[in-house]
């Protein structure tokens, strides 16, 4: 039992305490880096984290969008959720969206940002993220979905409805809620 237990305990981020993180770029090894269910993240020698990483990925996240999908990215392939999706994809957008991807690197952050997101919708469509406090949850699904339409593409298979109380979501297209 005690050792079924130590396999389920996610580690501890292993990066040398005092390395800058403000000077972090992402240079992807692979066209599916950071996006699920693809691990290559944990090979890529720029991912400071690629030996792991425990909570502190929030700290991480709050300094920049460069050291934040690495994060997340690493995050994802040691706990598939769609929140852990959702960041890598949102930092790559980010990154994207501020021209902050080496010219070559441009096309391949807007498509696995893209691709991110509609992962996101496909394999974890009921996945929450939570507020500082972790007690306030929302889902992901519909900032997936809308991060997908801002990057100019579309979301497929998936839908915007008007919900009851006059608000939207997003639902499978041909599904209910």
């Amino acid at each position: 039992m005690f050792s079924l237990l130590l396999a389920c305990a996610v580690p501890s981020a292993t990066w040398e305490v005092g390395v800058d993180l403000s000077t972090l770029t992402v240079v992807p090894i692979s066209w599916d880096e950071g996006v699920y269910p693809d691990a290559s993240v944990r090979d890529d020698p720029s991912n400071p984290f690629a030996d792991g990483i425990g909570a502190e990925k929030w700290d991480v996240l709050a300094t920049d969008c460069a050291p934040g999908f690495y994060a997340f990215a690493t995050a994802l392939t040691q706990e598939p959720t769609g929140e852990h999706q959702y960041y890598a994809s949102s930092c790559l957008h980010a990154l994207y969206d501020g021209a902050r991807l080496a010219p070559e690197d441009t096309y391949w952050g807007w498509s696995a940002a893209v691709r991110g997101y509609q992962a996101v919708l496909d394999e974890f469509p009921d996945s929450v993220t939570y507020d500082s406090t972790g007690t306030y949850a929302w889902p992901v699904a519909p900032l997936a979905y809308h991060g997908i339409v801002a990057l100019g593409a579309t979301p497929e298979g998936w839908v915007e409805v008007v919900t009851e109380d006059g608000g939207t979501t997003v639902i499978p297209e041909g599904g209910g809620e």
